[in-house]
């Protein structure tokens, strides 16, 4: 992991990972608000076999934060190394743009979850939260490690799809999109019908 890059304060941040870092804040509030007075067998229940529960959309984003990070920590050293250096503001691509509008929820499109990002559902609340909340963190530092680093020539290899890369700039909003299209899911599983009492 490359050490992180700190601001002497949040406003020398660039503006696009400053709102980046915005959002992660109102994430980890409502997630916090998500999981607050559940019970375990609330925390696991699904609405169908083929739906995901509470506990795999949380720990879905611990799988892609967890897998993201070196990537991320890649991207960031080798765009310093090359000299890939900006302060913006940046200019990003149409797809790149179209990918994270269609991420947000709710979900214009949806696609297959890769095999390495399924997430099983045996793990207890508290230990989830815990790791959703470490990698919160961690993305947190990336942010602030990338501040300088040109975000839009700067280029993401996603660590489950190869062909698809994108700026670093893009590639955080996308992560932030992705995470909050994920709590929006949990939230519509606690907000079921059906949704156990206790």
């Amino acid at each position: 992991m490359i050490p992180p890059v700190e601001s002497p304060d949040r406003q020398s941040l660039a503006a696009d990972l400053e709102d980046c870092l915005r959002q992660l804040e109102k994430i980890d509030i409502d997630a916090a608000n998500l999981a607050a007075g559940l019970s375990e067998d609330q925390f696991h229940w699904a609405p169908a076999s083929s739906r995901w529960s509470i506990a795999q959309c949380v720990i879905h984003l611990v799988i892609i934060g967890r897998q993201y990070l070196p990537v991320l920590d890649q991207t960031i050293e080798h765009a310093r190394a090359e000299g890939l250096l900006s302060s913006g503001p940046f200019r990003y691509g149409f797809i790149e743009r179209w990918l994270i509008g269609a991420t947000e929820p709710p979900p214009r499109i949806r696609l297959r979850t890769p095999v390495l990002a399924r997430p099983n559902n045996g793990q207890p609340l508290d230990a989830v939260m815990v790791d959703f909340l470490a990698v919160q963190r961690e993305l947190k530092m990336r942010l602030r490690a990338a501040n300088g680093v040109d975000l839009a020539r700067a280029k993401v290899t996603s660590p489950f799809v190869k062909a698809l890369k994108m700026g670093l700039g893009p590639c955080f909003s996308f992560l932030v999109a992705h995470e909050r299209r994920h709590v929006w899911q949990a939230w519509q599983v606690r907000t079921h019908p059906k949704f156990p009492a206790q």
